[in-house]
Formats: structure tokens, sequence, C-alpha cells
């Protein structure tokens, strides 16, 4: 058995869109008897609704940039969630940044929405409904991940930069594109992909991982067949033992 993990968002899911070419790559795969995993940042509840959307065959869903993984059925396989104090602190520096938009906490499944600036667009979580306030958010005391939507790809740079050197004994931030995903320390794309190959006996010479961000550069490593998109940035190719256009050409023949 092998496994192929994929980030979603501008891997399989490129401008709004997912390749047939690559659907089809991924049902042979399956037919193949081999496992099929999205590695994302999203949230459960986020990626289960484009799931639904493409009828994607997932056997393993690993959200939150590695901190959580859910089997198809959507059973829990492992949580991670941020010390509370330190993860209320973090949104309370979020509305003393000017260019942050909004901030959602994810509580392991589900999304909360908190808008912190209305003058500015948010063009990560533009239809996301605000479901609670700010002090219900707080008084919840579960957080998986926090998402902060920045107005420019370069404020997202230099607020992971600020993060990671404020809060590094508990945090790590990753900068993808206008947000900013913040999850515990020592978590990474690559803790969940590390926890199925386990459950499964799968050696890492029978790992297919594909990515585009610098999030995805743990998961790009793991295996000995990490590969990176063509589009993606010349830093994250460098991390990769091959360069492909889509997942049709990565798996071919496997």
């Amino acid at each position: 058995m092998k496994l192929f993990a994929t980030d979603y968002d501008g891997t399989l899911l490129v401008d709004g869109n997912i390749k047939t070419e690559d659907l089809s790559s991924i049902d042979q795969w399956k037919a193949n008897g081999h496992l099929f995993v999205i590695d994302t940042g999203r949230s459960m509840e986020s990626i289960l609704e484009q799931v639904q959307k493409y009828l994607l065959p997932v056997d393993y869903f690993i959200t939150n940039n590695g901190g959580m993984a859910f089997d198809a059925q959507k059973n829990e396989i492992f949580s991670t969630y941020l010390e509370p104090i330190l993860a209320v602190d973090i949104m309370y520096m979020a509305k003393m940044v000017g260019s942050i938009v909004s901030y959602v906490v994810n509580d392991g499944f589900y999304r909360h929405r908190i808008l912190v600036n209305d003058q500015l667009e948010d063009k990560r979580y533009p239809d996301l409904a605000c479901d609670m306030s700010e002090a219900q958010l707080h008084a919840q005391g579960k957080y998986a991940q926090i998402v902060l939507s920045m107005d420019t790809k370069e404020q997202a740079l230099q607020l992971e930069k600020r993060l990671n050197a404020h809060f590094s004994d508990g945090i790590v931030a990753y900068a993808n594109q206008y947000v900013v995903d913040v999850v515990p320390k020592n978590i990474s794309k690559a803790t969940g992909i590390a926890r199925i190959c386990e459950r499964h006996h799968i050696a890492k010479q029978d790992v297919y991982t594909l990515g585009d961000g610098n999030n995805d550069i743990p998961l790009i490593t793991y295996g000995l067949h990490g590969a990176a998109v063509s589009w993606a940035s010349k830093d994250v190719q460098a991390h990769a033992s091959q360069v492909v256009d889509s997942i049709a050409e990565l798996l071919g023949g496997e």
C-alpha cells in the first residue's frame, strides 16, 4: 500500500477548479489499493464542503496544517490545541494590528469568525458569517488554529515573522497568501502524515506528496516522492524531488 497526500488550495484546487485528469488519476490511485489524503490548512468543516462538492474519495483528512486528523467517517484520529491563554493573547493582539481584517478560530472542527476592521476587504473569508461574539469565543477555551486575515500578502509575511518571534515558545505561524495560520508549536503538515503512515505501516519510500506553499514544505519533504507544483515559488520548489504540472503527472504509472 502507498499513500498520496496533497495540499488542497492552490494544488488540487487551482483557480476555483479541479482538473478532470487529476480526479481520474486519484480514482485510479484508489483503484490500485492506495490511500488518498488531503493535507490542508482548512478546518474539517471547510474541507468537507469541498469534498462533497467535488465527490473526492478521501481516506483521511489532515486539517489545521497538521494539527488534526480524521478518517473518511469523520472520526477524529488525533488532535492538538493551542494553550488557551496564549490563544486569547493572540486574539487580543489581532485588534491592535491595523492591517488585520478579521480572525477565524478553529475549535478542531468548526470555524468562528471575528471581524476586526470593516474598512478593509477580507480576501480570504468574505462570506463567512460571524456566528458568536468575541466574549463567547474567548470563553470557549478550545482553539486548534487561529487564522488571521490580512490586507496584503506582504503584511501577512511581516505578521508571520512577528508572531514567530514573540510567541515562539508555543506556536508556529505560517503565512499563506493573505492569511497567517497559527498552530501549536511542533505541528506541521508532516505531523499528520507520520501518524497515518504509522497507523498503516507505510514506509517513506511509498509516500507521495504535493504542495505549493511555504506551509507545504514539511509535507513535501516528508516522503521520498515529494513534489511541488510548477507555479510554486522557487524556494518551495527547491525542497521538492520533482516539479510537476498536475497530480496526474506525479501519479502516472503508480
